[in-house]
């Protein structure tokens, strides 16, 4: 049986105290750029990109990303990327290597708030690459969103389907990047070879989150 959604459903899961950072430094993100390039181009132009050029992003240009992979589109909060009884269970994190006008490190994204929390300190660029099986795209990158999934009320509205549920609205995510990617003229590719035991020790992750995907992006 297909679960009821009420109105209330459409608001992401809130997520518990314990869980979000304390005291940490918050950056509210420029308006994201308007995409101007029609779909048909962005979906020509979208190829994986392994190669950057050490050239940083502009920090709008990264916040354009940010809002086409999960931007909230309606005052109820519902996202420019799909999710099974608007539940958003896939949450995002920023690695920020070469962005002008943010300090490198680890952040947490809020897509309600549109901000960016500081988590870690520095890049460990090169430790990252590690954990995705040493790709050099990664270590070349300028920035990186990490996607993971937070289970919790997903397996209780959908049972055993909620780690396919949260795999298929990462692929949505990745897509709108992509495409918003291809739109600004950056590089940009998935990476789903990752190490998530290696990750969480050493990335700031919530115990109760799994890593599923990274999807990075640089000058190409």
């Amino acid at each position: 049986m297909k679960p009821r959604v009420t109105p209330q459903d459409h608001a992401p899961a809130a997520m518990p105290a314990s869980r979000r950072a304390a005291g940490a430094s918050r950056v509210v993100l420029p308006e994201p750029l308007p995409l101007e390039a029609r779909l048909d181009e962005c979906l020509k132009r979208r190829r994986s990109t392994r190669e950057y050029a050490e050239a940083p992003i502009p920090l709008q240009e990264l916040s354009t990303l940010l809002w086409a992979a999960q931007g909230v589109t309606s005052p109820g909060g519902l996202r420019t990327a799909p999710s099974a009884g608007a539940i958003y269970p896939v949450k995002s994190y920023m690695l920020a290597f070469r962005v002008q006008g943010l300090a490198a490190g680890f952040y947490s994204f809020d897509p309600e708030q549109r901000t960016l929390t500081l988590l870690a300190k520095g890049t460990k660029q090169e430790r990252v690459a590690k954990v995705c099986g040493d790709q050099q795209c990664v270590a070349e990158c300028a920035a990186g969103l990490l996607l993971t999934a937070w289970y919790g009320r997903l397996r209780r509205e959908f049972g055993d389907a909620a780690e396919q549920l949260a795999l298929i609205e990462a692929g949505h995510i990745g897509q709108n990047w992509h495409l918003a990617a291809a739109a600004l003229r950056l590089g940009s590719v998935s990476i789903g070879k990752i190490d998530p035991v290696a990750l969480k020790l050493l990335l700031p992750l919530p115990e109760d989150e799994h890593p599923l995907y990274l999807l990075i992006t640089g000058k190409p």
